[in-house]
């Protein structure tokens, strides 16, 4: 990503864009059923902790990103295979992203139209997006940001007169273990994927701290997701959200104001599309950027397509239906992720202290 940069204000609005992505529509904390709220707010404060992990790996090698660091700490060899783990669990996500993205569209969007039409369109915006660099889609995202906002609270005042505070009750009725499981996989998704943020915030410039770009990030677009996961909680009650796939979409069509406000899903979809993209497109980023770290490349363009392709062919067959999918998102992922997003991170923030603990004692004693 050379002669790229971005803000502190854009890299905080891609932060709070890619936390909300596909999380929206779903139910991550679903587990803790009508005590998701508060699996969100113990997740959030477990991602704290972790963005700060993140904040102090970045702020130890102003410049570089976790493949540099990679190679740096650990050697060329060793640095250039856990970059490849990443690379793949990066690639993995993304192609998650766009599974939920072509499952969505076929059945809310366009049903009676083949999967492949829409997704051959949103994979050739994907390719010119990644092609134009982060750079534009950071000046991009600042325009779209307050959209969404302005669409999500519209939507979230209209339904104030479908929600009922009952339907938060008995608050941990099945005990801590089902909380604990929602707060994991809150954790995990969306949370611990910010992850992929320290593979290109090397693009940052002027930045005066990395905690303050993370923290400010996580904290909105963390009270975005908790203020929707109430709302949905509120207006459905966890029984309907555990039976559908798209809770927030079903919440939105609930909405009815006279003759003048129905049928409001189309701006929810604008909504979803926006933040999906951001995502995908910070995955892809991420892949991109790694494999030209791994093998030398000087530039990412040239592999842009044929990544966005083979993550969008990965996409299709990696799962059989949206049910799999589904399963294995909400029971393996927490699980798997949590080598990528957490254990990883953690070796390389415990490398980092170690050797900057030596320099300084290094330069104390010359």
């Amino acid at each position: 990503m050379n002669n790229e940069a971005i803000s502190e204000r854009q890299g905080i609005i891609l932060i709070i864009l890619f936390i909300l992505g596909t999380t929206l529509l779903l139910a991550p904390s679903g587990a803790a059923k009508q005590d998701a709220w508060i699996a969100i707010i113990i997740a959030y404060s477990w991602a704290i902790i972790l963005l700060l992990i993140f904040s102090r790996i970045l702020s130890l090698y102003p410049g570089k990103d976790l493949f540099d660091i990679l190679q740096i700490v650990m050697g060329k060899f060793i640095g250039k295979i856990i970059s490849i783990l990443m690379i793949w669990f990066v690639f993995h996500d993304g192609a998650l992203i766009m599974r939920n993205l072509s499952d969505f569209t076929n059945t809310l969007v366009f049903t009676n139209t083949p999967v492949i039409v829409p997704m051959a369109f949103f994979t050739i915006l994907l390719i010119w997006g990644l092609k134009e660099g982060i750079e534009v889609i950071g000046r991009w995202s600042e325009f779209f940001i307050w959209i969404v906002i302005l669409l999500f609270i519209i939507y979230t005042t209209l339904s104030l007169s479908e929600m009922d505070i009952n339907r938060l009750k008995p608050i941990l009725n099945g005990g801590v273990t089902p909380l604990l499981k929602g707060t994991f996989s809150c954790f995990s998704y969306p949370f611990g994927e910010i992850v992929v943020f320290t593979m290109v915030f090397s693009n940052i410039s002027k930045i005066k701290n990395y905690s303050k770009t993370f923290m400010v990030g996580l904290g909105l677009g963390g009270l975005i997701i908790f203020i929707a996961t109430l709302c949905n909680l509120l207006v459905l009650g966890s029984e309907t959200i555990s039976r559908v796939y798209f809770p927030s979409i079903l919440a939105i069509s609930l909405i009815h104001v006279g003759q003048m406000f129905q049928r409001m899903e189309m701006g929810a979809i604008l909504v979803f599309l926006v933040c999906v993209f951001v995502k995908a497109i910070i995955c892809l980023f991420a892949v991109c950027n790694g494999i030209s770290k791994v093998f030398g490349f000087n530039d990412y363009r040239f592999i842009a397509t044929p990544v966005t392709l083979l993550m969008f062919n990965f996409s299709t067959f990696v799962y059989i239906s949206t049910m799999e999918m589904s399963a294995w998102t909400a029971i393996a992922w927490p699980y798997y992720s949590f080598f990528f997003e957490v254990i990883i991170p953690l070796v390389v923030f415990i490398l980092v202290e170690i050797k900057s603990i030596r320099s300084a004692t290094k330069n104390i004693i010359k």
